[in-house]
């Protein structure tokens, strides 16, 4: 039996700041007017035009992707859906809305602040969904909290600090802490579970800073090139 983990290497993970060309003022300013949501992406499929379209209420915006920082907030509508679409060339039949659907969010109604987190599907866009979607209420995310996904077909665990915390595939955890003031260094290790050794291996250690200002989200892929779990982070600040 082929080894499906044969390779493991040490990721680090690269966090970037949001609206880093724009005025910090005017970021917190359009951040906290109404309810907002912001969207960000584990994997941008290569075939998907960057940037994308938003749809609410039948208003079409662009808005660029990234799987390193966030997008520009998008107000949530009063439907409380947000779609992704991609324009059809030349529809057969003008009767019926000229747009596939790449992704749609139904954001509850209670949640004023929103975190959209795009999983690829695999499927080409025209083909169905080209992104399921996870809904993250940000009044349970706050400042020092890490959001994990593990993406992989394999058993992910997280040992931060005192904190254990495993990931079944396709499950999420986030990481909370605890009302936090002040920076602090919090020693992280990742590891996941051999299916044919039937043990814990790790995949990589290192020391992350947790601070009252940012959240942060790490996302756990399989890596086809390298035959390897990979991992990336995404910064995402606290905005009032």
């Amino acid at each position: 039996m082929k080894l499906l983990f044969s390779v493991l290497a040490v990721v680090s993970i690269g966090f970037h700041p949001l609206f880093a060309q724009e005025d910090s003022g005017e970021a917190a300013k359009k951040a906290s007017a109404g309810r907002i949501a912001w969207f960000v992406a584990a994997s941008i499929p290569e075939n998907l035009e960057n940037p994308v379209k938003v749809m609410t209420e039948g208003k079409i915006t662009e808005m660029f992707l990234s799987t390193r920082q966030s997008s520009d907030p998008v107000k949530i509508p009063a439907d409380n859906v947000i779609s992704l679409v991609k324009e059809i060339e030349g529809p057969k039949d003008p009767s019926k809305p000229p747009y596939h659907i790449l992704a749609k969010a139904a954001i509850p109604e209670q949640f004023q602040k929103v975190l959209i987190i795009l999983v690829p599907t695999g499927k080409a866009p025209g083909e169905g969904l080209a992104f399921h979607t996870k809904v993250q209420d940000l009044s349970g995310f706050k400042g020092g909290d890490y959001y994990f996904l593990n993406l992989t077909k394999a058993n992910v665990a997280v040992k931060m600090g005192p904190e254990n915390l495993t990931l079944k595939p396709g499950e999420t955890s986030i990481s909370k802490a605890s009302a936090l003031t002040e920076s602090v260094n919090t020693p992280i290790s990742y590891h996941f579970f051999h299916p044919v050794k039937q043990q814990w291996l790790l995949i990589s250690a290192s020391t992350v800073v947790r601070m009252p200002s940012r959240r942060e989200i790490c996302v756990f892929t399989w890596d086809e090139q390298f035959q390897r779990i990979s991992y990336k982070g995404i910064t995402f600040p606290v905005t009032q």
